[in-house]
C-alpha cells in the first residue's frame, strides 16, 4: 500500500488546523476510513496528509490597507477555492510563510528588492474550500528615500510564491504602489501566514 492515500472530498469533520514539525502531517482530528486516511506507514499512527497549497488553490484580494510612519502596510486574503480536480485532496496545507514576494509589473517582470520573509518558525495547518488565511506585506515609502538613488516606479502588483509551488500568485494592486527600482533599497517585509 503506498504510504500516503490522497483525502477526497467525500470527508471533512470542520476545519482542521494544526502544528507539525518536519513533514506535514494532521493528526487523526477527523474520524473517518477508507481513501480518505492517508496512514504514514512509518508511524502506525493513522495520521493524514494533505498535499501543499499551490497559487491555483486561491482566489486573492487586498483587504486593507493603511500607511504609518513611511511605511504602507497591505493585507491580502487568501482563500481557497474547491478544487479543479475531483480526484485531488479537497484541503491543502498553509506553510507559514511564502517562499518570495516581489512587486512586478503586469508581465511578472520584478520591480526593486525581494521582500524579507517573515514566519518560518510558525505552525502549518489545512486550509479547505471557503477557508481563509491572511499575510501583510508592510512596504516602504519610496518618498523617505532619496529619490535619485531609490528610483521610484509604479509597480502594477505583488507576486506571491507559495512553499514548493513552481508557480505564483499575481495580485493587481490598481497602480496605488509605487517602490525604489533599485534593488538595493526599501525592500517590503511580508508577514507570516496565518489562518483568518
Amino acid at each position: 500500500m503506498r504510504g500516503i492515500l490522497a483525502m477526497t472530498s467525500a470527508f471533512r469533520a470542520g476545519t482542521v488546523r494544526v502544528a507539525a514539525l518536519g513533514a506535514v502531517t494532521l493528526p487523526a482530528l477527523l474520524l473517518a476510513s477508507g481513501p480518505a486516511v492517508a496512514e504514514d506507514a512509518g508511524s502506525g499512527a493513522g495520521a493524514m496528509s494533505v498535499r501543499d497549497c499551490t497559487a491555483v488553490d486561491f482566489e486573492v484580494a487586498e483587504t486593507a490597507r493603511e500607511g504609518a510612519a513611511g511605511t504602507v502596510h497591505i493585507e491580502f486574503e487568501l482563500v481557497k477555492q474547491p478544487p479543479l480536480d475531483p480526484q485531488d485532496d479537497v484541503a491543502c496545507t498553509m506553510y507559514p510563510s511564502l517562499a518570495n514576494m516581489y512587486w512586478g509589473d503586469s508581465e511578472g517582470n520584478p520591480i526593486g528588492a525581494e521582500a524579507a520573509i517573515e514566519g518560518e518558525g510558525g505552525s502549518v495547518f489545512a486550509l479547505y474550500p471557503g477557508d481563509a488565511a491572511t499575510l501583510t506585506v508592510s512596504r516602504p515609502n519610496p518618498e523617505v528615500f532619496d529619490p535619485e538613488e531609490c528610483e521610484p516606479t509604479e509597480v502594477a502588483g505583488a507576486h506571491l510564491f507559495f512553499q514548493n509551488d513552481e508557480g505564483a500568485e499575481y495580485v493587481p494592486t490598481d497602480g496605488r504602489d509605487r517602490v525604489c527600482a533599485n534593488p538595493d533599497l526599501g525592500a517590503s517585509t511580508v508577514s507570516e501566514i496565518t489562518p483568518a
